[in-house]
């Protein structure tokens, strides 16, 4: 009973850090990030300690589907976001790193594209 009040209160800690993590940070790939892993072991932790506190095997049944279902489509979920905020126009993405989708995106080599804030000559 116990471990499972304790799993309980760590998931919750870990799903209210990355809810903060999500209003402190500026850059949108970070608050991915945040949302795709804290969020996500936070939620496990909470499922773990019900199962951990719950005696149905109905109860256990549903968390554990529960937990599969969200590890099962979050990673695609978050995959999908990400990709579709970085081809998003009007949301800025600066990347510090080098760029590797640029060269699927615009057909050229990512050494071959102009840095940021500077002007590529005609």
């Amino acid at each position: 009973m116990v471990i499972g009040e304790v799993l309980l209160l760590v998931g919750s800690a870990f799903t209210f850090l990355a809810a903060v993590g999500v209003l402190r940070f500026t850059d949108v790939f970070v608050r991915m990030q945040l949302l795709s892993k804290a969020s996500t072991f936070g939620l496990l932790c909470v499922l773990a300690g019900g199962v951990a506190s719950l005696n149905s095997a109905n109860d256990v049944t549903s968390l554990l589907l529960a937990g599969l279902l969200h590890l099962v489509t979050s990673p695609v979920g978050g995959n999908l976001l990400a990709r579709a905020t970085y081809f998003a126009p009007a949301i800025d993405h600066r990347i510090d790193t080098l760029d590797e989708l640029a060269e699927l995106s615009t057909g050229a080599h990512p050494s071959q594209q102009p840095e940021p804030g500077s002007h590529a000559k005609p």
